[in-house]
């Protein structure tokens, strides 16, 4: 998920707590950090869990593929079909689908 500021700066987070005068971010129980109320536009859910070894979740959003993986690295790929994101959640092995349907085929850069 992600925290969106009224400037639209972001911070990519797993959870959140809700504190007196914001949000404190977390990512694998770390602080990645602090959003004030009166600062805070909105909290989006930016990825869906999937059951993979190597996937951890992926997320779509106007043709760019995040995707999360087991070893904590988080990429997005850009100008992708939706169609291919559909493909992937509805796979039977998602990770098989990732390196046959996304790897090597998409630009992409490391978020995470």
């Amino acid at each position: 998920m992600k925290t969106v500021t009224v400037e639209d700066d972001c911070i990519e987070c797993d959870d959140f707590e809700e504190g007196r005068r914001g949000l404190v971010c977390y990512h694998d129980e770390r602080v990645v950090g602090y959003v004030p109320y009166d600062r805070l536009d909105r909290v989006v859910e930016t990825r869906t869990p999937v059951a993979s070894s190597s996937l951890r979740s992926v997320g779509y959003d106007d043709g760019a593929l995040e995707i999360e993986f087991r070893s904590g690295g988080v990429y997005r790929y850009a100008d992708v079909p939706r169609e291919t994101y559909e493909g992937l959640l509805g796979a039977r092995s998602h990770g098989s689908y990732f390196h046959e349907h996304v790897r090597s085929q998409y630009d992409y850069h490391r978020i995470r």
